[in-house]
């Protein structure tokens, strides 16, 4: 007998996995003999000076040159030496994306898409990165027909297999992607979940000085979150991460001292998109700042000329507002001269004509010609209504649907497939029908033996349950009782307290007769708050009602609102934290983060420092409240977290304990599966840890548009 089974059930459970071990392993050599008389290929990465190549490319595409950037890719990829398969497929993969994006031509694109398949076709296990990206360009060309459902099946299907076989850092860029899908969908809100886990994802590559992982992604990330952000008019979020990008490429100036060219066009981009957000808060003068700086870098050759086409209109729109006419003209009139001359028409390049037009309407307005007013307002209007023609199935298709249907689909194949494996057990299991009879035979007799055990063991577990389930009937009437008191408690202490408050108000009565007032209303209120303590630990913390919270903000609004009781004391509250995201409770955590606080303004002297931080590991997220105060004695550390502990002590100002706060704060986080404890040394202060874990969620959505 090992854990209540009986030694026959025992038997035959070993004898079963005997069975189904025997089978797989005859599985496995029946495959592993095919495969050796397969082919076999090592993966070779892309040669540096391809990647070399393809940046190059790209900030010539970025520029406007769109014929140099393709000859420049061709001209340069026939100088590489022995290039081989991921070489050219990065170079298939480029120019499939140019004709998906820039110059928009269908029968180029799947040209090269195909010419990607076709070269990791049969070897996606090796190539698993180029296949991933594969199928997310197959999906975009898809899209691009309106075949909708045939383009959620191959992001689906390039997500699950980057899942399977990729990193983190690798799936970054996919995740991004999908948020640019709902970016594109004009679902602004929807899109900025996705690329935070991007971000969040990106943050786990390792520092090798890789150009993409390392500057490129993470920089476009936090862009695109200012521009989520911008776009559902939430400014100043916008603002905070447009200087965090702008913070992040000044960091990496150091670490990537060649890639200065790009660093400067991305700034430029960023300053353009942050004077856009200081135009809206109506800050004039930043704006205007801002967009001269844009301006400045990227109409400069070979720089990011189209950005600076679209801050130009911004700060003709900013003149305009300003009736500065002349400033006006001098950009309108370069945008007269660029427009034309630009080798991209894509949506944004049609998006860039439409604000002409519309600053031009509102410019000739202002200066009275009203037929010219009428005519760019006409063309304003025909601009307007062909960007609008796209497909609305396309806008309110629900990504996060599709993909559900997706996975309960490749769950029924999983069934199907997993039906086809127990058919093959049951065969197995059919052969060796005549050595279980044996066994069975054992078995019986050992069953016999082992009757009386269980039959003890079973009396046994029945009178546990029914002590039980007496304990848990007397504690549920006990909490129902104390409840009940302290819900009666409150209507006459609440009186006390009030009468109190209205004799006190009456200015004949004597001083004497005022401080005894003084004393009742004093006890009062602490009776009041006791009798919340009291009430509130008896709240049901297993039903949660979470939600997705930044846990930096809600750090920043405890430590706001306990401020003014910190400076009652002189003390300093000091706060480190990062933005992170953790599915919780709000208003459970809200009062762990405030009660531990206030417990350390409580113990500490006047005049000394309190630091709350708040660490994000992969798996967990660790707050911590460390003070300077008066510590906790080895005799009632045991007692700090007990419901009704006698370990009660008086604040350093005479601050009276309740000695409830903490032991409903370990309710609320063993309710939400973390932790909490603390260190702390007798008259050298107290630090507080509370861990909490990161859940994986289905619909990770965290997405941004590049410039």
């Amino acid at each position: 007998m090992v854990f209540g089974i009986p030694d026959s059930e025992k038997f035959i459970f070993i004898f079963k996995a005997a069975i189904i071990v025997l089978s797989v392993f005859l599985v496995m050599g029946i495959f592993y003999s095919c495969r050796q008389g397969s082919d076999t290929y090592r993966y070779r990465a892309a040669q540096p000076r391809m990647v070399s190549i393809l940046v190059l490319a790209s900030n010539k595409l970025n520029s406007g040159q769109l014929k140099g950037s393709i000859n420049f890719l061709d001209s340069c990829f026939r100088t590489l030496e022995d290039p081989g398969p991921v070489d050219l497929w990065e170079k298939y993969h480029f120019k499939a994306k140019i004709y998906l994006l820039y110059d928009i031509d269908l029968l180029k694109a799947k040209s090269h898409l195909d010419s990607m398949q076709g070269l990791i076709e049969g070897k996606e296990e090796i190539y698993n990165r180029e296949y991933a990206h594969t199928k997310f360009i197959e999906g975009d060309y898809l899209k691009s027909q309106n075949r909708f459902m045939e383009a959620f099946q191959s992001y689906y299907e390039g997500r699950s297999f980057a899942q399977e076989n990729l990193d983190s850092c690798q799936i970054s860029n996919l995740t991004y992607q999908l948020g640019l899908f709902r970016y594109g969908q004009r679902q602004y809100e929807e899109a900025i979940p996705y690329v935070k886990q991007a971000f969040m994802e990106n943050q786990k590559c390792p520092e090798t000085g890789d150009l993409e992982q390392n500057l490129k992604f993470p920089q476009m990330y936090l862009n695109t979150l200012g521009l989520s952000y911008e776009k559902i008019n939430q400014l100043d979020s916008a603002a905070f991460y447009y200087h965090e990008t702008l913070s992040f490429l000044e960091d990496k100036k150091q670490s990537f001292p060649d890639s200065f060219f790009f660093i400067e066009m991305a700034k430029g981009v960023v300053y353009g998109n942050l004077g856009g957000a200081m135009a809206k808060k109506n800050q004039l003068k930043k704006a205007e700042q801002y967009l001269l700086e844009s301006i400045g870098i990227n109409e400069q050759p070979g720089y990011d000329n189209r950005d600076a086409q679209t801050a130009k209109i911004k700060i003709i729109d900013l003149y305009l507002e300003k009736n500065e006419i002349e400033k006006a003209e001098k950009y309108l009139n370069q945008l007269k001269t660029e427009l034309p001359k630009s080798e991209v028409r894509n949506t944004a390049y049609a998006e860039i004509r439409l604000k002409w037009n519309k600053v031009n309407w509102t410019y000739y307005d202002q200066i009275g010609d009203i037929q010219k007013a009428y005519a760019h307002l006409e063309t304003y209007h025909a601009l307007l209504d062909s960007l609008e023609s796209h497909p609305q199935a396309f806008q309110f298709l629900d990504i996060e649907t599709a993909f559900k249907n997706r996975e309960q689909q490749y769950q029924l194949s999983l069934m199907r497939s997993k039906n086809k494996i127990n058919s093959i057990y049951l065969k197995v299991i059919v052969g060796f029908t005549l050595l279980a009879v044996v066994f069975l035979i054992v078995a019986r007799y050992n069953l016999k033996r082992s009757k009386s055990i269980n039959r003890v063991i079973s009396q046994q577990n029945i009178e546990l349950q029914e002590t039980l389930g007496a304990l848990e009937q007397s504690q549920a009437e006990n909490t129902k009782i104390m409840y009940m008191v302290a819900h009666d408690l409150r209507n006459p202490i609440s009186s006390m307290v009030m009468m109190s408050d209205i004799l006190l108000e009456d200015e004949k009565i004597e001083e004497d007769s005022r401080v005894l007032l003084e004393h009742i209303k004093t006890s009062g209120n602490h009776s009041l708050n006791l009798v919340k303590e009291m009430m509130q630990s008896n709240k049901n913390t297993e039903n949660l009602k979470k939600e997705l919270l930044e846990m930096d903000r809600m750090l920043h609004y405890c430590v706001e609102l306990l401020h003014h009781k910190a400076q009652e004391k002189d003390q300093t509250l000091i706060l480190e934290a990062s933005p992170v995201i953790v599915n919780v409770s709000r208003e459970k955590i809200w009062r762990v983060i405030s009660n531990l606080i206030a417990n350390a303004i409580k113990f500490s002297p006047k005049g000394s420092d309190i630091r709350i931080g708040m660490k994000n590991n992969p798996d967990q997220v660790l707050i911590t409240v460390k003070d300077q105060g008066i510590g906790i004695p080895d005799s009632i550390k045991e007692k700090v977290f007990e419901l009704y502990t006698d370990g009660k002590r008086e604040g350093t100002e005479g601050e009276k304990p309740f000695g409830m706060g903490l032991a409903i704060s370990r309710q609320i986080i063993s309710a939400h599966k973390g932790e909490i404890w603390f260190e702390s040394q007798e008259g050298k202060g107290t630090t507080f840890f509370v861990a909490l874990p990161k859940e994986e969620k289905t619909e990770k959505v965290l997405g941004q548009v590049t410039k």
